[in-house]
């Protein structure tokens, strides 16, 4: 299992949070889960693992009270992202760092979606499988 590097808070001062564990994982979910209940645009965290240099591969992984998406940056690779609605439409908007992100809708999920492809990343020490479920190629 990798160390991953969460990064969400920036205005605060806070310093990246480590997770080591999948009690870790669950831990900051919903801590970043309740950051976003309330407010109109839920947070968007940036996911590394901490020991790589290069910061790949990179997720963001936007977190709202019910709802989230994941997209995954691989180096030289082609980007993935969860694979929600398909008949959605517009853009949903998210808070990276104090900056409006617009998500394609049709990549929003229920959050266990999001559970299960960061637990992957954890799990398999900083990479998703090909195969995982509820991602798809961006733009495929």
């Amino acid at each position: 299992m990798a160390t991953l590097k969460a990064i969400y808070d920036h205005e605060s001062g806070q310093a990246p949070v480590q997770v080591r564990t999948q009690g870790e994982l669950e831990a900051l979910i919903e801590r970043v889960r309740a950051c976003s209940t309330g407010y109109p645009c839920p947070a968007v965290v940036d996911i590394t693992v901490m020991d790589d240099p290069r910061g790949f591969p990179r997720l963001y992984a936007g977190i709202g009270e019910d709802r989230g998406y994941v997209h995954e940056l691989p180096p030289g690779g082609q980007a993935r992202a969860t694979a929600g609605d398909r008949e959605a439409t517009g853009v949903v908007i998210y808070d990276l760092q104090g900056h409006e992100l617009e998500v394609p809708a049709n990549q929003e999920v229920s959050l266990s979606v999001v559970r299960a492809v960061l637990s992957a990343y954890l799990t398999c020490d900083g990479t998703i499988p090909a195969d995982q479920p509820g991602l798809q190629l961006v733009g495929a």
